[in-house]
């Protein structure tokens, strides 16, 4: 998974940065007014979730860990999860509710378009999904 330079503001560089920052403002907005599926664990008989509560799964790789979500059932498919157990919801949402600041969001892992985000980037999501002037 790649890790983009969220924090990187198109002032800081003369080099060539702002052209790099336009394309994470545009993949922040992106993935902000997309659906994501999250996968869900199964439940023993009888047993179900809380009426509006989800389980958020968490994988640790290296030490941090992560929130795994998908852009598609394809992908989610590729990574082993059963797409009719995930639930889809938009990725603003899951932001504007993230459970930690010590949780990164893991963006289609095992693909090799899949990303992560900091706790902070993800958590600023809910304002791209206003648009431009959200940000």
């Amino acid at each position: 998974m790649s890790t983009p330079n969220f924090e990187q503001q198109p002032e800081q560089s003369a080099n060539g940065a702002a052209p790099a920052a336009a394309t994470e403002q545009a993949l922040l907005q992106e993935l902000a007014t997309s659906i994501a599926f999250l996968p869900q664990d199964g439940l023993a008989d009888g047993e179900s979730h809380p009426d509006g509560s989800i389980a958020i799964p968490v994988i640790e790789q290296d030490g941090t860990q992560y929130v795994p979500v998908f852009t598609s059932e394809e992908t989610l498919r590729s990574a082993g999860a059963a797409p009719e157990s995930a639930v889809g919801l938009p990725l603003a949402d899951l932001a504007a509710n993230w459970p930690s600041e010590e949780l990164w969001l893991a963006v289609d892992p095992g693909s090799e378009n899949g990303l992560s985000m900091p706790p902070q980037a993800v958590q600023a999501l809910a304002a791209y999904a206003q648009g431009p002037g959200g940000a």
